[in-house]
């Protein structure tokens, strides 16, 4: 009678298992930590939220605002009046198939609750207002990740109890960009946002 010998199938199995098991670890860590409104709840595409700082008396919600007598591009701006709630926004993921907003990840931000003519309300970087400044201002490109829209893409990441918005976009490989939080400049008596250094606006999430 002939002998199989089953170790030759046993063995070919348990490595495919556990290589299988193995590429879930990997697969599962790779997925970045979801960022949370004040709810709890996870932020997500295409859903109207508030931008607001974390704290009392750390100034109202974002918007926007004209310096040095340029109505374009218009600044991001904050709200000195920490009863003003600014203006809502939208947030894109960089992956269209994502519909949640994670940490460190690319995304596109807009306002949502105004129309400007002549303008998007897309949030992008500018370094013309203000020389060797990089202000946030709208007027950006929503979509199309790469090298001529590498100014178009913010990300969020946690900041003490609460979160921080951070440009350095990673969507063209080649592209080495300036990298830094956002903070506010004061600029002519208003709240400009702009890629500084500490401390960082830290903010909070409220679903519209």
């Amino acid at each position: 009678m002939k002998v199989i010998n089953i170790t030759c199938f046993i063995v070919p199995f348990l490595l495919v298992t556990l290589l299988s098991r193995t590429f879930f670890l990997v697969k599962a860590q790779d997925v970045a930590e979801p960022v949370l409104d004040v709810s709890g709840n996870a932020v997500r595409r295409g859903v109207n939220y508030y931008i607001l700082p974390a704290g009392r008396g750390n100034g109202g919600g974002l918007q926007v605002a004209s310096i040095r007598n340029r109505t374009n591009p218009l600044v991001v701006s904050q709200n000195a009046d920490e009863s003003v709630i600014g203006v809502n926004v939208q947030f894109s993921p960089v992956d269209p198939k994502e519909n949640t907003v994670r940490l460190s990840i690319d995304m596109n931000v807009k306002f949502t609750s105004m129309v400007i003519s002549d303008s998007s309300t897309v949030w992008r970087i500018n370094t013309e207002l203000i020389p060797e400044r990089y202000l946030v201002t709208i007027g950006g490109v929503e979509g199309n990740p790469g090298r001529e829209t590498l100014g178009n893409w913010f990300n969020i990441d946690k900041y003490e109890d609460a979160y921080k918005l951070v440009y350095c976009p990673v969507v063209c490989e080649i592209c080495r960009p300036f990298c830094g939080e956002i903070g506010i400049l004061e600029e002519n008596g208003k709240r400009v946002l702009f890629v500084g250094r500490d401390p960082p606006l830290k903010v909070t999430f409220h679903k519209v």
